[in-house]
Formats: structure tokens, C-alpha cells, sequence
């Protein structure tokens, strides 16, 4: 085949593959996280929306106590980020349910402050 052939059907392949993953992407959403589920979202990825309790910076972790209907425990491995958060903040965590010391907590991917 000649290379102009082999160019147009890359480039056909490709943007079929990007118009594909852009359709599955709108599809996938974080579940809501729900303290009063005990242990059933361990390992999962979740959403929580809460006010900043309480900041507790231990250098290369900040431990942030979410209120939303329980005080749910998010830790935050920071990496030298600078993180601006206070006390009475609004924010979004997204992250992994897990459990320590027979306690939940979220061990944060993203988290933004809101309203």
C-alpha cells in the first residue's frame, strides 16, 4: 500500500477511537458517597460534599474532617502541594473508600473547594 493509504486509514482509526472514548467517558460517573452504608463501599471510588471540620497537616499528609451528616475522615497524600483549605470551607472530594483501624475513610484523588 502506498503511504498516503496507510496515513488516511490511521488517521480514520484514530478519530473513530477518540469519538468512541469521548461517548464512553459522558457515561461514567463517581457514586455519591453514603456514611450510613458501613463497609459496602470500601474499594470503591466515591463522591462526597462537605464542609471542612477540621485540618490536621502532618507534612507529606493532610488529614481533613468532612461534616456532611457524620464527620467522615479524608486523607490527603500531598506531595509538597500546597493546599488552601480553612476551616468552613464547602468542598468535593473524589476519591477511594477505605477502611483503617475499623474506621471509613477517603483517601483523596481530587478534591475542590465549592460555592
Amino acid at each position: 500500500m502506498k503511504e498516503s493509504t496507510l496515513l488516511k486509514i490511521a488517521l480514520i482509526c484514530s478519530l473513530n477511537g477518540l469519538i468512541v472514548l469521548y461517548f464512553i467517558s459522558a457515561k461514567i460517573e463517581v457514586k455519591d458517597y453514603k456514611p450510613n452504608l458501613l463497609n459496602k463501599n470500601v474499594g470503591e471510588d466515591v463522591k462526597l460534599k462537605g464542609i471542612v471540620a477540621k485540618i490536621t497537616d502532618r507534612g507529606n499528609v493532610v488529614f481533613i474532617e468532612v461534616n456532611q451528616q457524620n464527620p467522615v475522615n479524608v486523607v490527603i497524600f500531598t506531595n509538597n502541594d500546597n493546599i488552601n483549605l480553612n476551616n468552613g470551607d464547602s468542598v468535593e472530594v473524589i476519591g477511594k473508600v477505605q477502611e483503617y483501624n475499623g474506621k471509613n475513610e477517603i483517601i483523596a484523588q481530587k478534591i475542590r473547594v465549592i460555592g
